[in-house]
């Protein structure tokens, strides 16, 4: 008798356990390309996004135990749907081979949330850099951008995720400006 209750709770406990531990959550992000045509591009150019991150994390919830984390695998592919639409948009035309390469090397991409019971804050990040090899000649530089927001209560995801969107759109609109990177590629 003493076997068989013993075994039931030990059963109950291992379900108890197993319903806790669930997969987190994954962050679906859709930036859209809106900065519309700023720069004239003629240029034929082959595209590739390159994930340097440590960490493939996008999210990251601080003041919880433990802390919550929430990765985004697909966000080399995201981020090439966002350059591609904003390269387009600006009259580039995009082939898989071409003489100019332009690679978008991702350094950093992450929302840091931090919530009490009262409010939430979520402070965003990103660093990327540019790479331009055109026959010999070659060019580079980093492109930045922070967001940040505060808001009652504790964090909607969906929020964070529009946050990293128009972060991402941002600084994209940011590269296509650049005149030394325009410069560049109209030579």
């Amino acid at each position: 008798m003493r076997l068989a209750f013993s075994a039931c709770l030990f059963g109950t406990a291992l379900s108890l356990l197993a319903g806790c531990s669930t997969a987190p959550k994954t962050v679906i992000l859709s930036p859209s390309y809106q900065g519309g045509n700023i720069s004239q591009l003629s240029d034929t150019l082959a595209i590739k996004v390159v994930d340097n991150r440590t960490t493939k994390f996008t999210i990251k919830v601080l003041e919880q135990e433990p802390a919550v984390y929430l990765p985004n695998a697909d966000l080399p592919v995201t981020l090439t749907g966002l350059l591609a639409q904003a390269l387009e948009a600006n009259g580039a035309t995009l082939a898989q081979h071409s003489d100019t390469q332009l690679t978008l090397r991702i350094r950093t991409f992450i929302a840091k949330v931090d919530e009490s019971l009262s409010r939430h804050e979520s402070t965003a990040r990103a660093e990327f850099v540019v790479e331009v090899a055109k026959g010999q000649r070659t060019f580079s530089k980093p492109f930045n951008g922070e967001a940040q927001f505060s808001k009652p209560l504790k964090h909607d995801q969906s929020q964070v995720e529009g946050q990293l969107n128009r972060l991402a759109e941002q600084v994209i609109t940011r590269m296509l400006s650049d005149k030394e990177l325009i410069d560049f590629l109209q030579q």
